[in-house]
């Protein structure tokens, strides 16, 4: 692995029926205690599921690939807080261990029963990447882009951050770490050529829920809206180097809406810790919707999520989720327009860095230790050169 990579997808896939997905983690302690995070997930029935299990067969495929020969057979008894040299760790364990087969079967569409198409069904498109585990084939990142790239109107975004992760408490992002400059692409030139409307609700920084530590859990990377409404600016300027100031100013004015997640206005629970949101969820032309694992921030993990392409069912969704979570959230105070545009000078991105000296490489496991999800591809032609300004 360069930095960290590992299965970041959240699904459940039963019987070839059943699909739950989405963002939510199965910690107790992040939602179900003090100053809960925010999250959103899908339940859906029919054939999407069939995708889920295929999805979860790869990745056991590559666990028994790795665990099947004498490598893995002896660092299955290393302990796991020793550190290993190889680039991959997988450790299985089953139960009951005396009955138990070391390896998961196989899921097939022949092992389950036909069933009749559900009433209502309405078109769903799957979508996913693997992360380390294939070399440069990231599906889920070419479709995100795509989607964004068909929008004629309106885009709306919930969101954990779309910034890299920083030191904590300060603007550093860490070493290799940069902005996600193609979804950022995508995004400007939706609204500079288009004028779509662009609406984004973020967690506040340095969110922490259930009395846990910075180094346990920590929602929000530490960018500021303004950050966030700058580095978008900064692609317009950078595809269109012949846009005017005032043009670009009258954009941040007419199309560019960017919030934090709030309560009744309000950023903060009653005991001051700020309102934290985990979504990955965006909606495109009151259309289509992505609800998944996958964080527009740069982490290239192994992620799945689902497209619902239906007016109706994403009409739905706004009424339940969107619009109450925008009513609540959304002040004009977030964005400043003068800030955003003092802003665009600003270097945002992390401390280069050379993948291929073993300073480099030690800058990247360190930074990989301290940010969580962080994790650098060189690659994957969307995380290209990190802290470069491509």
């Amino acid at each position: 692995r360069q930095g960290a990579s590992w299965n970041h997808a959240k699904l459940i896939a039963v019987d070839g029926q059943y699909l739950h997905t989405g963002g939510h983690n199965l910690w107790d302690y992040h939602y179900l205690k003090k100053d809960p995070v925010h999250d959103l997930s899908i339940e859906m029935e029919g054939r999407v599921a069939h995708d889920g299990h295929l999805y979860a067969n790869d990745q056991w495929a590559f666990i028994q690939q790795k665990q099947s020969g004498i490598v893995g057979q002896c660092a299955e008894n290393i302990p796991d807080s020793v550190p290993l040299i190889w680039k991959n760790r997988v450790i299985i364990s089953e139960y009951p261990e005396t009955t138990a087969a070391e390896f998961a079967p196989m899921y097939s569409p022949g092992l389950v029963p036909n069933y009749d198409k559900p009433e209502g069904s309405v078109p769903i498109i799957s979508m996913g990447r693997y992360g380390a585990i294939t070399l440069k084939s990231r599906p889920a990142d070419d479709a995100f882009i795509a989607m964004i790239d068909s929008a004629q109107t309106i885009i709306r975004m919930s969101l954990q951050d779309l910034g890299p992760v920083c030191i904590p408490t300060t603007k550093i992002a860490l070493p290799g770490c940069c902005w996600p400059k193609p979804y950022l692409d995508a995004l400007a030139r939706a609204i500079w050529l288009r004028g779509v409307d662009v609406e984004i609700v973020l967690s506040n920084p340095g969110s922490i829920p259930g009395d846990l530590s910075l180094t346990d859990a920590c929602y929000g990377n530490g960018w500021s809206c303004v950050d966030v409404a700058a580095e978008l600016i900064k692609r317009i300027k950078k595809q269109y180097p012949y846009a005017a100031d005032n043009d670009l100013r009258q954009k941040v004015v007419d199309n560019l809406r960017i919030c934090f997640i709030r309560h009744a206005k309000s950023s903060t629970y009653p005991g001051g810790m700020s309102v934290g949101n985990h979504s990955k969820f965006f909606i495109v032309d009151d259309i289509a919707s992505y609800t998944g694992s996958q964080n527009l921030y740069v982490c290239d993990l192994a992620e799945w999520g689902v497209v619902v392409d239906d007016k109706g069912e994403t009409k739905k969704m706004m009424e339940d989720y969107w619009n109450p979570m925008w009513e609540a959230s959304y002040t004009e105070e977030d964005v400043d327009v003068q800030e955003v545009m003092d802003g665009l000078d600003i270097n945002r991105d992390g401390e280069t860095v050379n993948h291929f000296s073993a300073a480099g490489r030690q800058k990247m496991e360190d930074a990989a230790k301290m940010g969580g999800h962080f994790t650098a591809s060189s690659t994957n032609p969307l995380y290209g050169r990190e802290g470069v300004e491509a």
